[in-house]
């Protein structure tokens, strides 16, 4: 058993020191280190020139398009450039026409008159001229008035009116009002201009306050609504 043991710790003896010797040149050996992987190293990029001379000789449908577009983009670089050469000059000369229109100041323009001007100014020069010749008092819905007329047949005769307004149309120079009055027990109304050249009298009775401008409803009442003393 003795001589068992001491021969297997000679031969682990032998084993470690064995290993020791190798270890060097083991780990020192290219063989061994070369193991481990390596990355290829990258091409050398080829220059510009060949380049260009392979795009040349061996052209592709991607390098005609890019081809097709650079030219297309000089060309909108040039029209744009000429644009903005005329749209400076336009602006140069903008001032000196400017400086034309102020020096040339135009005439003010006539005020425009409308038609519906110009017969409000005849109206009112036709009610200025009537009034001269006859004044007319206010007249207002609900007032008893009497109206001196003038017969066309025979302009020596005047015939005389007198009634109750029940209503006024104003209307310019063709103001009218109506005149409403219990004749035989019936009753009668009568339309009268109070510009007309034909009357040459009116006159306020009596004045009557109303709530209406249109007395309307005394065509349905009793004829005593409508009589007046």
């Amino acid at each position: 058993m003795a001589a068992n043991a001491l021969s297997y710790s000679l031969a682990h003896i032998s084993a470690c020191s064995c290993s020791k010797k190798l270890s060097p040149s083991i780990f020192s050996s290219p063989s061994l280190i070369s193991l481990t992987p390596r990355r290829a190293p990258l091409p050398s990029p080829l220059p510009s020139s060949s380049l260009d001379a392979l795009v040349v000789r061996f052209p592709s449908p991607l390098s005609r398009r890019i081809r097709h577009f650079t030219a297309s983009a000089a060309s909108d670089n040039s029209v744009e450039g000429e644009a903005e050469v005329e749209d400076a000059e336009e602006e140069s000369e903008i001032p000196a026409e400017g400086a034309d229109v102020v020096a040339e100041e135009k005439p003010p323009r006539k005020p425009r008159i409308k038609l519906g001007d110009i017969m409000g100014i005849l109206n009112k020069s036709a009610i200025e001229a009537s009034e001269k010749q006859r004044p007319v008092p206010d007249l207002r819905t609900g007032d008893i008035v009497e109206i001196k007329l003038e017969v066309p047949e025979n302009k020596r005769r005047l015939s005389v009116y007198k009634g109750i307004i029940i209503s006024k149309q104003n209307a310019g120079i063709h103001t009218t009002i109506r005149i409403r009055r219990i004749i035989a027990g019936i009753g009668v109304e009568i339309v009268f201009p109070i510009y007309s050249p034909n009357i040459k009298e009116i006159k306020v009775v009596k004045h009557r306050k109303v709530r209406r401008a249109r007395l309307y409803y005394l065509r349905d009442k009793l004829p005593r609504f409508s009589t007046f003393k």
